[in-house]
């Protein structure tokens, strides 16, 4: 049975809908929304013959910069959006479908393309926009440049977003702050066996080289000098565009901000076999604080 107090504050943050109404849940976003890696376990590592399949299929996909190709590694069943949606029932929340569009390795201006690939709907929708991370790593320029573009990107894509949907609300979630799981896994014992002994500074060099320029960055001292100020000013950016379209919405749809729902503190069991993307532990974790930003 539902919780009174419960019931009335889900009543105040969701209105009748909550109780009356079945509601979609669509996510927009890059491989940590669409739960790349996350049924694998950095703690737990397959045997040595799946691993090395496993790099040797990741690395023609990125030598390829094939998305088909990655999207093998993908598992929305283990992505936040989907525990998300179970919290939600738990609550009493009547969540008919999951709508995971999010693509690994995009940046703000792809997020448009996901948003045109759902169209327009007459559902109600909960609507989650969790980019920026790809912006910070591959995007030059300082933190103004970085941000301009982000934004241009971004209210590009709100903009079809609304236009397309009414009586909805979209969230829009901040970049979390990656430059703090460079200290945690540093020398972290990725892979042991008889023959050999990986760290995780060999999975960001050498078998996961996605953001190659960051680590660097943090061997030399000046990672968090150099990103905490781009990071913080992508989300200025979020925090800034729900003020604006929720006025210009003017109660057509509602947004909203969800703040500071990165699992903390990092360790190494909230991670993927790569040393940077959430496995399910960290996956969960995200979805519980999304919830209690939602309840707050």
């Amino acid at each position: 049975m539902i919780n009174v107090v419960r019931v009335v504050l889900l009543l105040s943050v969701f209105g009748s809908l909550a109780f009356s109404q079945s509601v979609v849940l669509e996510a927009y976003g890059d491989s940590l929304t669409a739960g790349f890696l996350a049924d694998t376990s950095l703690i737990n590592p397959p045997p040595l013959e799946k691993l090395s399949k496993t790099l040797e299929e990741l690395a023609f996909a990125f030598i390829q910069k094939d998305r088909s190709a990655m999207k093998k590694f993908e598992s929305h069943e283990n992505a936040w959006p989907h525990f998300l949606s179970e919290s939600l029932k738990r609550e009493g929340i009547d969540v008919a479908e999951v709508v995971n569009l999010a693509v690994s390795g995009s940046k703000s201006a792809e997020i448009i393309t996901q948003v045109k690939q759902r169209g327009k709907s007459n559902a109600t929708n909960w609507a989650f926009f969790f980019v920026g991370h790809n912006d910070l790593c591959h995007v030059m320029g300082d933190e103004a440049t970085v941000a301009g573009q982000f934004r241009n990107h971004l209210n590009e894509s709100l903009a079809e977003w609304e236009k397309n949907h009414e009586g909805s609300t979209a969230y829009l979630i901040p970049a979390g702050p990656i430059y703090k799981l460079y200290p945690v896994l540093d020398n972290y014992e990725w892979f042991q066996s008889e023959q050999k002994t990986f760290k995780c500074q060999d999975a960001w060099t050498k078998y996961f080289p996605y953001c190659v320029h960051f680590y660097q960055r943090y061997k030399r001292g000046d990672l968090e000098a150099y990103l905490k100020p781009r990071t913080h000013a992508v989300n200025e950016v979020v925090t800034e565009l729900v003020k604006e379209w929720d006025k210009k919405s003017a109660g057509r749809n509602h947004y909203r901000y969800i703040a500071d729902p990165w699992p903390m503190p990092l360790e190494p069991k909230l991670f993927a076999m790569d040393c940077y993307h959430q496995a399910e532990p960290g996956q969960r974790i995200f979805a519980d604080n999304v919830l209690s930003a939602i309840l707050r």
